[in-house]
């Protein structure tokens, strides 16, 4: 993607999004750095209102004191929170009079699947007090259908379902064996690629059963192995999709998941479990399949894809479901531009996109 910024300014959103400072900067998910990015090419201007502290009082109120305070300097025109739970409430908070978006992304809606009624128990709360902030928010985002029908009925009429896009200009198919040599991988044999995420997302991805997955698969694959993507960097990351042979999704649940679309651009074969909107996502995609949630199975769907013996036509279905970040940065703008219309007259905002 050409990153040109317009002569044509729509106008400044300030998005409010959890991270942490760092020496120069701040540290922030790749996903909204690209968002941001891709909507200052369609005449946004974007400034970034840091969360660095969810958990404790002292800390939320330092951030809703500085947060009112760069509202105040910049003067947006609309706010948009880029997670639930507690970053929504203090988006609720800081909002004033300027028209607040939301956008919910998977666990601050279903919650963190982990083991222990702590994990149960803080999902619950971080998804009330998500839903709480949300009450003064125009429009709802939401990344796939099934997080739209985890949101109170009440505040489905003003959701829309909007998944992150891909740059495709960096996902881009790659040579398989030159990616494998800058990663230092073998040159053989087959390689199924299992994102691990970090932290309490591990157990939401379920590495046990695509541990036992590809334990299946080495019966008739003696030669498979399975590598671990977790805190990698986004140039290790497009690296790893060229070099792998196929990716493995295993979750217990998901919203949208980005490494399944830039697999998508990378043309990798995915081989799933039915979450998220990954079914509708590779609905078209050859080869690949969404499979039970069994290792047997996992691992017939995944010898099929090597006897394929071909890269997929993934990016060419993203393509089609307008899945660029350009387009999905231009139905972010009009959902933009309709909250504003709806704020002048004060009526409920109509979905833009479902």
């Amino acid at each position: 993607m050409q990153r040109v910024i317009t002569d044509e300014t729509r106008g400044k959103v300030f998005m409010v999004v959890n991270g942490n400072w760092r020496e120069g900067g701040i540290d922030i998910p790749t996903f909204v750095i690209s968002q941001a990015e891709s909507l200052r090419c369609v005449g946004w201007k974007v400034v970034f209102g840091l969360v660095d502290d969810r958990t404790s009082l002292r800390g939320i109120l330092r951030n809703i004191r500085r947060l009112r305070r760069e509202i105040a300097q910049h003067e947006p025109l609309v706010i948009h929170a880029q997670y639930g739970s507690v970053t929504v409430a203090v988006a609720n908070v800081i909002k004033a009079d300027v028209p607040l978006v939301v956008s919910f992304c998977g666990d601050d809606l279903l919650g963190t699947p982990a083991a222990g009624l702590y994990w149960r128990v803080r999902g619950q709360i971080a998804r009330l007090i998500g839903l709480w902030g949300s009450r003064g928010a125009l429009a709802v985002i939401v990344k796939s259908r099934n997080l739209l029908q985890s949101l109170p009925a009440n505040m489905r009429n003003k959701a829309s379902v909007l998944p992150n896009g891909v740059d495709t200009a960096w996902f881009t198919p790659m040579s398989r064996e030159l990616c494998r040599a800058s990663l230092g991988w073998q040159a053989g044999g087959k390689i199924v690629l299992f994102n691990a995420s970090r932290n309490e997302d591990q157990h939401r991805k379920n590495p046990a059963l695509a541990h036992k997955a590809v334990h299946f698969l080495s019966r008739s694959v003696p030669d498979v192995s399975l590598a671990m993507l977790s805190n990698a960097s986004r140039d290790q990351v497009r690296l790893m999709l060229n070099a792998a042979d196929c990716l493995l999704v295993t979750s217990l649940h998901e919203g949208s998941p980005n490494i399944v679309k830039e697999a998508m651009a990378c043309n990798l074969p995915v081989v799933s479990v039915p979450c998220g909107d990954v079914a509708e996502r590779l609905k078209h995609v050859y080869p690949g399949s969404i499979s039970a949630y069994d290792a047997g199975a996992l691992a017939e769907a995944m010898q099929k894809v090597f006897a394929a013996d071909s890269r997929s036509n993934g990016r060419d279905q993203l393509i089609a479901q307008g899945l660029t970040l350009n387009n999905v940065a231009e139905n972010l703008a009009c959902i933009y531009q309709s909250v504003l219309e709806a704020h002048s007259l004060t009526l409920p905002l109509r979905p833009a996109m479902n």
